[in-house]
């Protein structure tokens, strides 16, 4: 059996190789972890070894018609739901037109797959509606559900699912990954892969994009702006961010990343500072503030992430955020 072109999570690979040769497959399956992390990546691998009509120790072959169709997003027995913006999730009328689509039995072969999205952000409605498909699904369908942590889905939902926990991967493997795969300098590599927050997809997202980097150094700009600011300096700072949601989920994360940095400046391990360009201005924040107070900024930031997607008000969210911030 091939890896799917998966790195780093040969365990899901192979456990769900096992369950697709003992016919045992779930009919729902959830996929948590960070955003980029691979949940997408993961969830389209396993739709192409679903329809691939090559021999079963050779699929997903990636050269066969359904192989094809699948990558280019045109095969018939694939349904994909995405939400219609930041922030927002899969709405009820795109539960419905799921029902619509599992009704009908597939227009090839044995399966019909489908992809939902940010399932965290299901206002109640669709999640209702969603958990009456997974309570009684065609033999057919198999649907594929991505979110961020089981922990805020309803309990049905997750109980109904088989789980596939994504973490972040090690930078070692990453780094590997990018060398093997796309024949980067071992450099560069591990200088994405320390970047990267041990999510592959956005390693390789800024490989390909360099944009990725530049926001990324911005976000650190402006962690430091809001730490030498005053307090009405920093609520007109919260007032520009909370215009753009999802600028703002990427810019949390990178402030978690920032304030990441520091805590590992005072424990003394530099070696895997992400932000090496900015390593002074950093080093100059962990001298400054105790390193019970960083760990309380970490959590602050893991907290503020969490509310943002239960759709609290990004303004009232950042300003809280910042006062309690420390000024250095």
């Amino acid at each position: 059996m091939n890896d799917w072109g998966i790195i780093g999570y040969g365990w899901a690979v192979r456990q769900l190789q096992q369950a697709i040769a003992a016919g045992k497959l779930s009919h729902a399956l959830l996929i948590t972890g960070p955003e980029n992390v691979g949940k997408h990546t993961l969830a389209l691998a396993l739709t192409r070894a679903l329809l691939c009509e090559a021999e079963a120790a050779e699929r997903p072959c990636e050269s066969c018609s359904a192989c094809r169709r699948v990558a280019s997003g045109n095969h018939p027995d694939v349904w994909l739901a995405e939400p219609e913006g930041e922030g927002r999730g899969v709405k009820i009328e795109q539960i419905r037109e799921l029902e619509r689509f599992l009704a009908l039995t597939p227009a090839e072969g044995a399966h019909k797959i489908a992809i939902l999205s940010a399932v965290e952000l299901l206002n109640p409605n669709a999640g209702n509606a969603l958990l009456k498909t997974l309570e009684e699904p065609p033999a057919y369908a198999h649907l594929m559900l991505l979110a961020t942590d089981a922990d805020t889905l309803l309990p049905t939902i997750v109980s109904r699912s088989q789980h596939l926990p994504l973490r972040p991967l090690e930078s070692a493997v990453i780094a590997r990954g990018l060398i093997e795969r796309w024949g980067v300098a071992e450099s560069q590599a591990r200088r994405l892969a320390g970047l990267s927050g041990g999510r592959m997809g956005w390693a390789v997202r800024a490989l390909t994009d360099p944009t990725h980097l530049q926001e990324m150094e911005a976000a650190l700009a402006q962690l430091l702006t809001v730490l030498r600011a005053d307090l009405p300096a920093r609520f007109e700072i919260a007032q520009a961010l909370a215009q753009n949601l999802e600028a703002l989920a990427q810019t949390l994360e990178y402030w978690r990343l920032g304030w990441r940095d520091v805590l590992l400046l005072q424990q003394g391990i530099p070696q895997d500072v992400m932000f090496l360009e900015q390593r002074d201005a950093l080093e100059a924040v962990a001298q400054k503030v105790a390193p019970a107070t960083t760990v309380y900024m970490l959590q602050a930031l893991t907290a503020a992430q969490a509310n943002l997607l239960r759709n609290l008000n990004p303004r009232l969210l950042l300003e809280a955020l910042f006062l309690e911030w420390p000024e250095v």
